[in-house]
């Protein structure tokens, strides 16, 4: 099976191609593989509100699922609300740099919602490998990296599964015949794949 890499102009244009649920439903997605990581962290340092990150990817899923209308998504929070969840040095676990990664890809999110630019979707994706990314190195206990040493980083497994996650999503996406329901699909690939794998 050939490697899978993360190349973010490429997501681009398969992204503006797409219609804007079928961007919001991958964004989503990105945003789903992220959630336990915060729900660990903010157990663990009781700091953050799990509840919020979780309520606020749920709802968007349930208007997804729903197929309402883009203009009626429930009442979320604002981007520099969930910007104040972001960890602090004081609360510091093996958990924080995923847990920051989950925050930044709901901010993006949240700008998708409110603007349909495509780049908050990409960038959503790009936080999903680079939190896995990190996980791995960290796992690994990886310093700094040359050439060598990142190639064989992208080829492991939790690596190449979350590529893999976002490469099928786009595909199911793609898909002339994919209706709404391809969403609850995208849910339960995303739930079934968590970074750092099941919690």
């Amino acid at each position: 099976m050939s490697t899978v890499s993360f190349d973010g102009q490429r997501l681009r244009e398969v992204l503006a191609a797409l219609a804007p649920w079928q961007r919001l439903a991958f964004a989503t997605s990105c945003v789903e593989v992220l959630v336990p990581s915060y729900v660990t962290f903010s157990e663990l340092e009781q700091v953050g509100d799990a509840n919020l990150v979780r309520a606020s990817v749920d709802a968007v899923w349930s208007a997804l699922e729903g197929h309402e209308p883009e203009a009626t998504y429930p009442e979320l929070p604002s981007p520099e609300s969930v910007k104040e969840l972001l960890p602090s040095e004081d609360d510091w676990n093996e958990w924080a740099p995923q847990a920051e990664d989950a925050v930044a890809s709901l901010v993006y999110l949240l700008e998708l919602l409110a603007s349909d630019d495509v780049i908050y979707a990409v960038h959503a994706a790009e936080r999903a490998y680079s939190a896995v990314d990190d996980f791995v190195a960290r796992e690994q206990d990886l310093g700094v990296l040359d050439a060598d040493d990142r190639e064989a980083l992208l080829k492991t497994p939790l690596i190449q599964a979350e590529l893999r996650r976002q490469a099928d999503a786009l595909r199911i996406l793609q898909d002339s015949a994919a209706e709404r329901s391809a969403v609850s699909e995208l849910r339960a690939a995303a739930q079934r794949l968590p970074v750092g794998g099941a919690l």
